[in-house]
C-alpha cells in the first residue's frame, strides 16, 4: 500500500531567531498505517532541509514531524491536530 507523508522539519539554535522551519512531502510503501508509523519512528532521516547555513550561533537539535498521511487513495488517514 502507498503512502504520502507530509513533514515538518525544525531547527532549534542557541539564537532563537536563527531558527528554520521547513515541510516536505515523501512516498513510502508499508503493509499498513502500524507498520508506517514503526518505519517512520524508527527511520534515519536526513535534516539538512532544515539547517539553516548561515546561522551565527550552534545548532541545538532537529526535529522531523509527520503531520499528515494520505492513502492511495488520496483519503486523510492520519492528521496532526494543532492547538
Amino acid at each position: 500500500m502507498k503512502f504520502i507523508v507530509f513533514f515538518k522539519y525544525r531547527s532549534f539554535y542557541e539564537d532563537e531567531k536563527e531558527n528554520k522551519v521547513a515541510e516536505d512531502t515523501t512516498e513510502y510503501e508499508s503493509s499498513n498505517l502500524d507498520e508506517l508509523f514503526k518505519t517512520l519512528d524508527e527511520e534515519d532521516y536526513n535534516d539538512e532541509i532544515a539547517i539553516n547555513f548561515n546561522a551565527k550561533s550552534n545548532l541545538n537539535v532537529t526535529e522531523r514531524d509527520y503531520i499528515k498521511i494520505l492513502d492511495e487513495n488520496k483519503k486523510v488517514v492520519y492528521e496532526e491536530k494543532w492547538p
